[in-house]
């Protein structure tokens, strides 16, 4: 799906041409009724249309080739846009949508806030033709925080807030400061009084019980409301908390029991360009920021032990990833977390959502570069490869799976990697020491996971030193939308609680495991390694402890 972001400024309207009566009938794509900025699937608990706010509809044939928007108010209802126009009915009353803009493809537009609660149909009509009728659910609130990447993950549209002439968005090279105020964009916080088609309706909603939680910290909200500029589009100013300093720092805005995407954005103390203390050192971002580029390598080794039945399954696997970006700029929308490094901060938790019979695809990737014909990999119990998959991308399952007991590979010790005479990118080697399994000490008591009340997860570490991942994953089978966190601790902690403003943001399973699973394991700090054709490289090793839950 293409998804456009609604644009900050109003392009004028080019003269639209009515196309000829051969012009095929409307179709709105299943599950193609999406927040505006969030773009969170049906199935997920943050997939309602908020009063008031912006949803885009997907399908085809839904307006002209090209893509045609407002230029001016009023703004469009029962009269349309270039021939567009969308009509919502809940409890037997119809509404007319407010129309932003229209293509053949995608449509965008305002569902107003006298629409009725609760689950209705949409149709779009173009050219005197209407659609088939699509669910929706129209709630009261459920906030969608927009992200650079045009697809509500990632790093999120915010402005550090210096001076009213002095606002640029948040990146990693432009980073806010604890206590700083910073101003979030999204579309959901509810409905508003007053004629929406006629003019933007600013005003602090203090009526709205929104959380903003920044790397699971609770910040002080300023204002949230209607912007100033635009119909449907929120703005949330808050104070960027103490404490939580990263690349990559989680956002999100809560809402009585509903939570908004995950987006992230950069913190810093010590200059504009942030730094992980784990991950990209500020170094190599400044460098990136005046090359205008940046290359980056990652290998990874993880083994799973699976705890089913009683029975113990161990799948060890391999991968690899080498991308580049010829424009920093777009590097700046990537989500962060595919480059070896670690992008999260410790202690913090964030959440991620996909179809569950697709992938996650970050629309701000980098190109895949040739790192040779395959990776190799050296450890105690042989020799191993990864092969290409696909351009940049290498994999391979290390251990045997036809027989789990005893095909294992990756046992503790230490591995070498390397990728022979290379290719775009040149020959390098690097080695690391997969460390012991942890004792997770709590998991025979966790059969079910109350979302609402939070998860505590107890370990004995292997490696004080070292680092403990936490995940979970969850699907909602009639929808086929999975929706999953990972939270990051010191080992030394020996125990982490995973918030309920994680869990809320997936969706339940009911009584049922098979659709739930929980991993706690250990993963190695990063080795950095260098080769010709990369600005930055790492390794990590990972070994997680696997069980199903039930999330409630």
């Amino acid at each position: 799906m293409k998804r456009i972001l609604i644009p900050t400024c109003v392009l004028a309207v080019a003269a639209f041409v009515v196309v000829s009566a051969h012009a095929q009938q409307p179709s709105i794509a299943s599950n193609g009724i999406l927040n505006g900025a969030s773009y969170a699937l049906p199935g997920l608990p943050n997939a309602g249309i908020a009063q008031g706010s912006i949803f885009v509809i997907f399908g085809q044939n839904l307006g002209p080739a090209s893509l045609v928007q407002v230029s001016s108010f009023p703004l469009p209802t029962s009269q349309g846009l270039a021939g567009t126009s969308v009509k919502v009915t809940v409890g037997g009353t119809t509404v007319d949508a407010i129309m932003l803009y229209t293509s053949a493809g995608q449509v965008a537009a305002v569902m107003p806030s006298n629409t009725p609660l609760g689950s209705g149909t949409v149709t779009v009509t173009y050219n005197n033709q209407t659609s088939n009728s699509a669910s929706v659910t129209v709630v009261r609130n459920s906030f969608g925080v927009f992200a650079l990447n045009q697809a509500g993950s990632g790093p999120g549209v915010i402005q550090n807030y210096n001076s009213a002439a002095d606002a640029p968005f948040n990146t990693v090279t432009e980073a806010a400061r604890p206590g700083q105020v910073v101003i979030l964009w999204g579309t959901g916080l509810g409905p508003v009084s007053g004629n929406e088609a006629g003019q933007a309706l600013p005003g602090d909603m203090t009526n709205v019980s929104a959380r903003v939680l920044v790397g699971g910290r609770e910040a002080t909200v300023q204002y949230r409301g209607r912007s100033g500029c635009c119909v449907g589009i929120d703005q949330v100013n808050f104070v960027v908390p103490q404490g939580v300093e990263g690349c990559y720092v989680p956002v999100a805005i809560q809402i009585g029991n509903v939570v908004s995407n995950y987006a992230s954005m950069a913190i810093s103390s010590a200059g504009r360009v942030c730094s992980d203390p784990y991950g990209y050192p500020s170094a190599d971002l400044e460098a990136a920021k005046q090359r205008g580029t940046f290359r980056l390598g990652a290998v990874g080794l993880v083994r799973i032990i699976a705890h089913l039945g009683g029975v113990e399954f161990t799948t060890d696997t391999g991968g690899a990833s080498f991308m580049r970006w010829d424009d920093f700029n777009r590097f700046l929308r990537f989500q962060g977390g595919q480059s070896g490094a670690i992008t999260l901060p410790l202690g913090v938790c964030t959440v991620y959502s996909y179809r569950a019979s697709g992938s996650q695809i970050d629309p701000a990737n980098g190109t895949g570069m040739d790192a040779g014909s395959a990776i190799n990999i050296s450890g105690p119990r042989g020799n191993r490869q990864l092969t290409q998959q696909a351009p940049g991308i290498y994999g391979g399952i290390l251990s045997d799976p036809l027989n789990p007991f005893t095909g294992a590979y990756l046992e503790p010790g230490s591995y070498s990697i390397n990728n022979g005479s290379g290719g775009t990118v040149g020959p390098f080697q690097v080695s690391q020491t997969l460390p012991q399994t942890l004792q997770w000490l709590n998991e025979s008591s966790i059969t079910a996971v109350n979302r609402s009340q939070g998860v505590q997860v107890t370990w004995s570490a292997a490696d004080p030193n070292g680092v403990v991942q936490i995940q979970g994953v969850a699907t909602d089978v009639s929808n086929t939308v999975t929706g999953g966190f990972i939270c990051l601790e010191r080992a030394s902690a020996n125990s982490f609680t995973v918030p309920s403003a994680i869990l809320l943001a997936l969706p339940a399973t009911g009584g049922s495991a098979e659709k739930g699973a929980l991993f706690v394991g250990s993963s190695t700090i990063a080795t950095r390694f260098t080769a010709s054709g990369l600005d930055y490289g790492a390794m990590s090793t990972t070994v997680l402890i696997f069980k199903q839950v039930a999330y409630q």
